[in-house]
């Protein structure tokens, strides 16, 4: 049986209680730790990404506004060139005059109106916010959402027509880009071939035909554009990047417009 020396000695707590608060302390320390690299990082990260994002959609709707009063500039004659200023923090800005396609054809494809329309793009961490024939669009990695409508519209007009308006930015030039960070810049001008008035006239159908990465966002539109009109339509996807939209108007016509207006755009 031991001493009442040594009792003493096992029974004497004086040296345990900051050893484990000390233990304890450590440990919320580096579950904290632990708790930030995997949660908080990346929820920063992402509002980080979020704010960029709005920042270039808030610059692409600057964008878009400035190439309308380039495309309208021989009516109201405010000039011809516009500058407008992207953020760059480290993303990339690019201008692509040969992506994208559209073709218009009507009467069954007995008349046909082909353009590459081209795309103005800020990407960063795999997002993009991309200017296409007139629309903006955020496109994230799995889809794509239409934030700025483009000059294509459908009516109802007298006597049961449907109306059809389709006008055409065509982006000309050579590709330019440039990234890093501070301010970007995208030169917009007339080119000298202008603004042109390819069909105005009745027929009996129309085919739509566009090639884009946001084809979906595409036909979305024209799915929404086309439902308050008499018209019927349908939409298919002949591959992965193409929507083609198909317009009827049964009993009546369509009053179809098509008009392009040709730009130059520097990315700088």
């Amino acid at each position: 049986m031991p001493s009442q020396a040594k009792r003493n000695l096992i029974d004497n707590n004086s040296g345990v209680s900051p050893v484990i608060g000390m233990i304890l302390i450590l440990a919320i320390v580096t579950v904290s730790i632990g708790i930030i690299y995997t949660a908080g990082i990346p929820m920063i990260e992402n509002a980080k990404l979020n704010t960029h994002i709005r920042i270039a959609q808030n610059s692409f709707g600057v964008l878009h506004y400035d190439i309308e009063e380039v495309v309208r500039s021989p009516i109201t004659g405010m000039g011809t060139v516009r500058t407008t200023s992207i953020s760059m923090d480290g993303g990339s800005l690019a201008v692509m005059p040969d992506s994208t396609g559209i073709d218009v054809s009507y009467n069954g494809g007995t008349a046909s109106f082909s353009l590459v329309p081209g795309t103005i793009s800020y990407e960063y961490k795999g997002t993009s916010v991309i200017y296409e024939n007139g629309a903006v669009f955020t496109k994230y990695l799995t889809s794509s959402v239409m934030e700025m409508q483009p000059l294509i519209y459908a009516v109802n007009m007298s006597g049961n027509d449907v109306g059809i308006m389709i006008h055409i930015i065509n982006i000309s030039g050579i590709n330019s880009s440039t990234g890093g960070i501070g301010t970007g810049k995208i030169k917009t001008s007339m080119t000298d071939d202008g603004f042109n008035n390819i069909f105005t006239g009745k027929v009996n159908s129309v085919a739509i035909n566009i090639t884009s990465q946001n084809y979906k966002a595409w036909e979305r539109y024209f799915n929404k554009t086309l439902s308050n009109t008499g018209a019927t339509y349908s939409s298919t996807f002949p591959s992965n990047d193409t929507v083609n939209i198909l317009i009827n108007n049964p009993g009546s016509g369509i009053r179809l417009s098509i008009h392009a207006t040709d730009i130059k755009s520097i990315a700088g």
